[in-house]
């Protein structure tokens, strides 16, 4: 493939992946007003404002909804769009860096290449139609020109980080390194099972006892159970449930068992642990996880091929900061609060 950076004759890999850069999205920002001429940033003499920020952010959230509609929940497309937001001034300055060093290396991107970019976005997202790319572009709010704006953009910045942000070998790939990783990320992989569970329940009020009184009997309660007296005993003293001549006793149950509030809760316990009082209507609740039954880790064997790629990403993600800091110091940046 030829060079994007004619004047130069710099090879650059580039790839087409669509990541956008910076985003923003008015149905998630429900903010306080915002001053839209208000300066974020200079970099290089150019400004950064609130108004550019926004509508940057506005758009990346666009290309994410489009090009994942039907596919994610919708507080997965909330995590993420916060979290696009909490770093879209960062984000944005650093594809000004980039893409101000593309151009003083005098780079160009021909427009075959955001071609074959937007051919392999439209393959991706919307399985090679055409027509549904377009009916989804058009009601994001953005024209097709926009569009490969983007697509230039984001080729020039992919473009260059891939020449400068190199895998220079797996020296990094220790074997210490490896099982770090594998106890890091060993929890994503692991099966849920079902809780092995123990609860007792606590009425708020009685009628010889007030709410303050019923809320400081449970914090006793727990205390007790901290500090190691058996659950069985005190549920039955205590608890006023059907399980409490059980012990407290629930079962093994499974995520249909319980209210879903409480299977949260208990979902959420490590073998052995006693939750905070829970507030569940008329009821305070108290629960142990005695375990779980039918979870399954997988080895580090069946996580290799994922540990070493999450390695790769942490170790790309480090030299491209490295870099990016030496953008940032050889340009005039200021940045205002």
């Amino acid at each position: 493939m030829s060079s994007f950076i004619s004047r130069k004759r710099i090879q650059l890999t580039i790839g087409t992946a669509c990541s956008g850069a910076v985003i923003f999205m008015a149905l998630f920002c429900q903010a306080k007003p915002k001053e839209l001429t208000r300066i974020r940033a200079v970099v290089n003499g150019e400004p950064i404002t609130q108004l550019e920020v926004d509508s940057a952010l506005q758009t990346q959230v666009r290309i994410y909804l489009m090009g994942n509609k039907g596919q994610i929940s919708r507080s997965k497309a909330e995590r993420d769009i916060r979290a696009m937001d909490g770093k879209a001034l960062k984000d944005i300055i650093d594809q000004k860096l980039i893409l101000s060093e593309f151009k003083r290396l005098g780079g160009e991107i021909k427009g075959q290449y955001i071609d074959e970019s937007i051919d392999k976005f439209i393959k991706d997202r919307f399985g090679g139609d055409k027509e549904k790319f377009a009916s989804e572009l058009k009601k994001s709010g953005m024209s097709i020109a926009q569009f490969r704006e983007i697509q230039r953009d984001q080729i020039a910045v992919h473009a260059l980080t891939s020449q400068n942000v190199k895998d220079d070998g797996v020296q990094f790939l220790t074997k210490k390194a490896k099982q770090d990783m594998y106890n890091e990320i060993k929890g994503q992989y692991t099966s849920e099972g079902r809780v092995k569970l123990r609860m007792l329940s606590i009425p708020k009020k009685t009628a010889d006892r007030s709410m303050e009184q019923q809320k400081e009997l449970v914090k006793s309660i727990r205390s007790k159970l901290v500090n190691g007296e058996d659950f069985a005993s005190l549920a039955k003293e205590y608890s006023q449930d059907s399980f409490a001549g059980k012990g407290g006793y629930v079962g093994v149950i499974g995520k249909q068992t319980l209210n879903p509030g409480l299977t949260q809760f208990a979902y959420r316990l490590s073998r052995g642990e006693v939750s905070q009082p829970i507030d569940d209507g008329p009821f305070w609740r108290l629960m142990k996880s005695e375990g779980r039954i039918g979870q399954s880790v997988p080895s580090y064997e069946d996580l290799l091929d994922t540990v070493e790629e999450r390695l790769r990403a942490k170790k790309f993600q480090e030299r491209r900061d490295d870099w990016l800091k030496k953008l940032r110091r050889d340009a005039n940046v200021r940045i205002y609060d």
